[in-house]
């Protein structure tokens, strides 16, 4: 194709070279009959003045009627057209010279000369020229009697001679030129065609991509739908998970309360259970305590899932804690027949690491150990590596199938052999215990064969951690702690409160929550982790401004916020109320004589005050005491506690905040005003953890950064205050004044 597309051009350039020769031919052709025509009538007077032979206009006369022929020929073949007319000339000039005998007339032979370069070209030019040449020598020898070196035909040839050199040079220059034009034109031809080819190429892959681009924005579009759906979904799930599970808590304590206190304390009921009693009654407390961590189990995988799980992390030492789980399994594996043996390498390092979770990992393990042995033993191993501890479980049991292998740490996923049934399990202990093991940075895996027994396994990282005082800086100097490149943000908190751990953890988006108990330990987990922030609980460190300013020194973090702020806690809880205690439900036995025990026998008469009959129940009975008894009454309503008050005067009183008709609040403003009742200690009992929206802390919100704070941020921390001041809806009189510093 790209053949045929050159053929044609250069067709289609000949084609136009010929038609500027037919033009050129025309306009000479023109000139040249104008020319013959004042030659012949000058010829005619001069032959008739008989000044020249009678002969002579014959060449002018020649000259106009084949100028005439050319004209015409041109119609049909410019080339032969082009070749005649020079004929003609080179004709007339040669009569004329023979008629008038004048060598002089031969300089005119330059005229076909240039005639035929213009018209043919420069070969033509040259066969012209020697053409001539001949014919001036034929002429002179023969008609003139002149030799071929005398002076009227040597000069004359010279001068053709030399012209005809020059106008060979030109006109090879200009085809030259011409034949370097034409191939470039070719070359343009072609790479326009080329250019038009991929223009047409580009715009199909600009539309393909504008359609691509439309269903990838279409796509983007039914996924970020699909991300909120899923979202939403995901916190409908935990809520609904949180909601159930305070739900379920609260019959569940019932049950676990006063199946533990009928099974350990029966003389409380006036005569011992019979032994059938006490076993069903026992199979009833196991498996009401089954339930119960199954409901826990559900409500960490929803805030693992949620990435809403803290970790208190603490400096361990291990073999405490495999101390502490093994003596909590071991009656459990023994009484099952199995032998428990124990391996610890020495010296094993410290370790940062939640000791609850890890401990709860250790439990599930040798927990399905124990559950899949029949025969044999179990051994925990636990030996230090080089950067890491490994905990190995290894047991003599059935053994997993290499296709259960893969499935083993999903989620209520169970082993499906006779062995398994009625083994119990809600298939959640491995998932969470995965979970815990890969948010302290460690790996948890299985090695097992079916009858060999399985091995599970799991690595607990060892921070190397020296004593601070000259450590390495956690952020360059002239580095914004907004540069930092982390793969999560970290929050660093130090408090006390378990329930200030919860709400860090449940309600801060996008951020890992590292949790310590005090500024020792917190400094050197500043330098092990390099938080984006640092929050600091006033109710359990004491830091005003230059106290905030004085850790962010100390901790090397000059460029990191300092937050500080009260958290919620039983005691902030219990002085916000200003009560003397507070429980919170589900309450056990151990709580509640703690708490009896800062008043001391002063206290002989105890009213509990709940809407829930059940749990007043229950109290009563945990308050019947061989050691130190209580006279307990119980009130189901405000207005009922408030009239028996009045009546029978308590020595304490053990309060719910939600009653159905008078709230706890306004019954102690009463007790307040009423001068016989306003010492009556109160200890409030709720089964609300006191963090939600409606809850004041009394104190002040500091924020410090050594480095100084920027406008930007200042600016957007003031609109997120009064954002949030704006949805809190305050009315007026409501909580404490608050205070938010900000220092450089």
């Amino acid at each position: 194709m790209e053949e045929q597309d050159t053929d044609q051009f250069a067709t289609d350039v000949e084609e136009h070279l010929t038609e500027l020769r037919g033009q050129t031919l025309k306009v000479l052709s023109f000139f040249l009959g104008a020319l013959g025509y004042c030659w012949l009538i000058v010829l005619i007077w001069l032959v008739s003045a008989r000044r020249a032979p009678g002969g002579a206009w014959l060449s002018g006369a020649g000259l106009m009627i084949g100028v005439a022929v050319a004209f015409y020929l041109r119609l049909h073949d410019v080339d032969v057209a082009s070749i005649f007319l020079v004929c003609v000339v080179v004709a007339s000039l040669t009569h004329a010279i023979i008629t008038f005998r004048l060598p002089e007339l031969a300089y005119l032979f330059v005229v076909p000369v240039a005639l035929v370069g213009v018209l043919v070209g420069p070969r033509a030019t040259g066969i012209t020229a020697v053409s001539c040449l001949l014919l001036l020598a034929g002429m002179g020898y023969f008609a003139l009697g002149l030799s071929p070196f005398s002076a009227g035909i040597f000069l004359p040839a010279l001068v053709i001679s030399l012209i005809t050199l020059s106008a060979w040079l030109a006109e090879k220059n200009l085809y030259l030129s011409l034949a370097w034009a034409l191939r470039a034109c070719r070359r343009a031809q072609q790479k326009e065609k080329a250019l038009r080819t991929r223009t047409g190429e580009l715009r199909e892959a600009l539309k393909a991509l504008d359609e691509a681009s439309y269903r990838l924005e279409r796509t983007n579009y039914m996924l970020a739908r699909a991300r909120l759906q899923a979202e939403k979904a995901r916190r409908l799930k935990q809520e609904f998970a949180q909601n159930i599970s305070h739900e379920l808590r609260t019959p569940l304590n019932l049950i676990i309360g006063f199946t533990k206190l009928m099974a350990q304390s029966p003389e409380y009921y006036g005569e011992p259970l019979s032994p059938p009693y006490l076993r069903d009654l026992s199979i009833v407390h196991r498996n009401a305590v089954h339930v119960g961590d199954l409901v826990n189990d559900v409500l960490d995988l929803a805030r693992i899932e949620a990435d809403r799980m803290g970790l208190a992390l603490e400096k361990v030492e291990p073999v405490e804690l495999i101390e502490e789980a093994v003596e909590t399994i071991r009656s459990l594996i023994e009484s099952r027949g199995l032998a428990l043996r124990v391996e610890i390498d020495d010296d094993l390092p410290q370790l940062w690491l939640d000791p609850t979770r890890i401990r709860q990992v250790l439990f599930n393990l040798l927990n399905n150990a124990a559950r899949f042995t029949q025969e044999g033993g179990v051994a925990l191993r636990v030996e230090a590596l080089e950067d890491r501890v490994l905990f190995s479980v290894i047991d003599t049991g059935v053994g997993i199938a290499e296709e259960e292998l893969s499935k083993i740490f999903q989620e209520f996923h169970q082993l499906q052999d006779r062995v398994s049934q009625g083994q119990g399990g809600t298939g959640l202990g491995l998932a969470i215990s995965k979970e815990f093991v890969e948010l302290h940075g460690g790996r948890i895996w299985v090695e097992s064969e079916p009858g060999e027994g399985s091995t599970f396994s799991f690595t607990i990282p060892v921070q190397e951690l020296d004593d601070m005082g000259s450590a390495g800086k956690a952020f360059d100097e002239e580095m914004d702690v907004t540069e930092a490149k982390t793969d999560q943000r970290i929050l660093l908190a130090v408090t006390k409160s378990v329930s200030g751990m919860g709400l860090l953890s449940r309600h801060l988006r996008d951020v890992r929550t590292v949790i310590t108990r005090n500024l020792k330990d917190g400094r050197a987990m500043a330098h092990q982790f390099l938080p984006q922030a640092v929050f600091i609980d006033t109710c359990s460190v004491e830091a005003d401004e230059e106290a905030l300013g004085d850790i962010a020194h100390k901790w090397e973090l000059p460029h990191v916020p300092f937050i500080a702020c009260p958290l919620p806690s039983e005691e902030s809880w219990r002085q916000q109320l200003a009560v003397d205690g507070y429980l919170v439900k589900p309450v056990e036995r151990d709580e509640l004589w703690s708490v009896l025990r800062r008043f001391g026998k002063e206290v002989d008469r105890i009213l509990v005050v709940d809407d829930d009959k059940d749990f007043v129940r229950l109290l009563s009975r945990l308050l019947d005491n061989p050691v130190r008894r209580y006279e307990v009454q119980g009130a189901y309503t405000g207005q009922e506690a408030l009239e028996l008050m009045g009546r029978w005067q308590p020595d304490l009183l053990l309060l719910d905040l939600a009653l159905p008709d008078i709230q706890g609040a306004e019954i102690m403003q009463k007790l307040e005003r009423d001068p016989d009742l306003s010492d009556v200690p109160i200890v409030v009992v709720s089964g609300k953890e006191g963090d939600g929206d409606d809850q004041n802390l009394k104190g002040a919100l500091k924020v410090t950064r050594v480095s100084g704070l920027r406008t930007v941020e200042v600016v957007e921390w003031v609109q997120g205050v009064l954002d949030s001041a704006a949805c809190d809806g305050m009315e007026e009189g409501q909580g404490e004044k608050g205070v938010v510093a900000m220092r450089e």
